[in-house]
């Protein structure tokens, strides 16, 4: 029987597309996941928390006009992809709001 004295090294390499690569730059960009600074993840849980608030204000919105109509308005296929549509913008777009509303927090603590 043949042992190996040193594991190898390559056991898995994946590959990503494009945009799932630019996206992870983006978050790791803007979030950066390395630093040990609690403001990095109060950025990224409120941001997914805003996310995921303005996600379910959508689904909302689609039910209550399914059931207010009479006929169905929008699909569950509308409803899925309009929900993953509103949860993406609304991450990049608070990833980007987050910090400069902290910094406002933080400054108006350090004027008291």
């Amino acid at each position: 029987m043949r042992t190996l004295k040193t594991p190898p090294t390559n056991l898995l390499k994946v590959k990503f597309s494009r945009i799932l690569n630019t996206w992870l730059f983006m978050v790791n960009y803007m979030v950066k996941f390395g630093s040990k600074d609690k403001r990095a993840r109060v950025v990224l849980l409120s941001s997914i928390a805003t996310s995921l608030v303005l996600m379910n204000l959508f689904l909302l919105g689609t039910l209550l006009s399914n059931l207010y109509r009479g006929d169905v308005a929008y699909t569950l296929v509308d409803s899925a992809a309009g929900s993953i549509f509103v949860f993406v913008i609304t991450t990049i777009i608070s990833l980007s709001l987050w910090p400069k509303v902290i910094d406002w927090f933080e400054s108006r603590e350090t004027n008291k």
